[in-house]
């Protein structure tokens, strides 16, 4: 057995922005707010299979990170992940996606439309950094005549993209791996489960993702525009017709 690998965790990005015919903090709230709930504690992901020490990408680590998040899920009283049966074949921005989706749906979020390839770069340019993505140079070029923002999320250290999904949504409280939660009154605490809860009614909910396997950094950027300005390479739709949602028969 194996217990997870080193890892830091730092905190959502803070720079969420609002075109000029919106507030700032109208924009602010609209990124953070969210009714979904965090929880009440900690849920630690507990131990990972040996298969995850050489193959992290493989279909057993992948399949017992799979089994963590549903176990975590059913501590919050929530059914299991339904996701593809392709789905440990998928880019992890890809699962990332479709896991965030189940997740915001659950909560009566709008669902994030789809990956985008311009923004998979700028969080492979967080990734990269050990940082979190910033995409507020692109929005800002954009002419959408409404508001604008932002909210992103580094990790490092996980075996796989999934648990790096699971530390931000399930142990990203006091006394877990969220450096930007030294203390139970911290801002930061759960900041990472709000990004990927964030923008819970938007207008036009976009990702990019991505992962630098060699340092295992992992980032993602969660962007809302008042319209649709990005062509999506993986959609919601896409998701959902490859099983995503579905219970399997």
């Amino acid at each position: 057995m194996l217990k997870r690998a080193p890892r830091r965790v730092t905190r959502l990005t803070g720079r969420v922005s609002a075109a000029a015919l919106s507030a700032c903090a109208l924009a602010l709230a609209t990124a953070s707010a969210t009714a979904a709930p965090n929880p009440t504690a900690n849920i630690p992901l507990g131990r990972l299979p040996a298969a995850c020490r050489g193959a992290a990408r493989g279909s057993v680590c992948e399949q017992a990170s799979i089994v963590a998040l549903d176990r975590a899920r059913a501590k919050l009283g929530l059914g299991p992940y339904l996701v593809p049966s392709d789905f440990v074949t998928l880019a992890p921005a890809r699962q990332w996606l479709i896991l965030a989706n189940l997740d915001r749906l659950d909560y009566s979020l709008r669902a994030i439309a789809g990956l985008n390839r311009t923004l998979d770069a700028i969080a492979k340019q967080g990734a990269l950094r050990n940082a979190d993505p910033n995409p507020w140079p692109l929005l800002k070029s954009l002419r959408t005549g409404g508001s604008l923002g932002f909210a992103s999320n580094w990790g490092g250290g996980m075996p796989n993209a999934l648990v790096a999904y699971y530390e931000w949504m399930y142990d990203d409280g006091y006394g877990g791996p969220n450096l930007d939660c030294p203390r139970r009154s911290a801002p930061g605490c759960w900041g990472h489960r709000q990004v990927i809860l964030s923008f819970p009614q938007g207008a036009a909910i976009a990702m990019g993702g991505a992962v630098v396997q060699g340092t295992s950094s992992y980032a993602l950027t969660i962007v809302d525009t008042s319209a649709t300005v990005f062509h999506y390479d993986y959609t919601w739709v896409q998701a959902k017709a490859d099983g995503a949602g579905r219970a399997h028969t």
